[in-house]
């Protein structure tokens, strides 16, 4: 009888002075954004160009309805566009950069550089290709891993000048030296048809720069998909 005294009292005195029970704790990083299983890496795009990639202030211009498109249905795009009426290869406007100083302020480690023209440059053949040569080795030494698309210079009317076309023929002889992929507007007549081109402002309308977006997408997007 005494010994069940005894172990009630104990009992009774564990109940009372048990420890509560362990409540979950939420590690320390519950509650912050976690980067979902395979979310897409942003991809960096740098577009350089002459006065049919430059737009007004406010403006949507080529480059940015490709990034758009390729962002749609890929990887975020984080562009930038060194572009610059009356810029070219070799030459530059009052005060202005040639592509490969252009490129050169946009820094480096960027996934995708595109050149685009030049139809200023009106230059010896011989030169403008040097220069261009210059221009892709200079985006290589910046940004080693990038993939280069170089896109010759675009004219509204047909045919074109013959220093544009001296311009195109050496853009695609330097490319083809260095490897990188080379598009002609001038035989596939970009902006030649109405309502592309704007002759007072001497640049493309915004139908105009959609065309352009319509044509380089197809260009840039095996690019994108190859460095994936």
């Amino acid at each position: 009888m005494a010994l069940g005294v005894v172990a009630l009292a104990v009992m009774a005195y564990l109940l009372a002075n048990r420890p509560p029970p362990p409540r979950f704790s939420a590690p320390a990083s519950a509650g912050e954004p976690l980067e979902a299983p395979g979310a897409a890496q942003e991809l960096r795009v740098l577009v350089v160009g002459d006065g049919t990639t430059a737009v007004p202030d406010g403006a949507v211009g080529w480059p940015q309805l490709v990034a758009e498109e390729i962002a749609a249905d890929g990887p975020p795009v984080q562009l930038q566009v060194a572009a610059a009426d009356g810029s070219g290869y070799l030459r530059t406007p009052p005060g202005g950069q040639t592509f490969a100083q252009l490129a050169e302020a946009a820094g480096g480690d960027w996934d995708v550089v595109v050149f685009a023209g030049s139809r200023d440059d009106n230059a010896a053949a011989a030169d403008v290709q040097a220069a261009a040569e210059e221009s892709f080795a200079a985006a290589r030494a910046a940004s080693p891993e990038a993939d280069l698309l170089a896109v010759g210079p675009a004219w509204p009317r047909t045919p074109a000048p013959g220093y544009v076309i001296t311009d195109r023929d050496a853009v695609s002889a330097a490319a083809e030296a260095a490897g990188v992929p080379f598009t002609d507007p001038l035989a596939e007549l970009w902006l030649t048809g109405p309502g592309l081109f704007d002759a007072a402002a001497d640049a493309p309308t915004a139908e105009g720069h959609r065309f352009l977006a319509d044509r380089i997408a197809p260009l840039v997007e095996p690019l994108v998909t190859a460095g994936s």
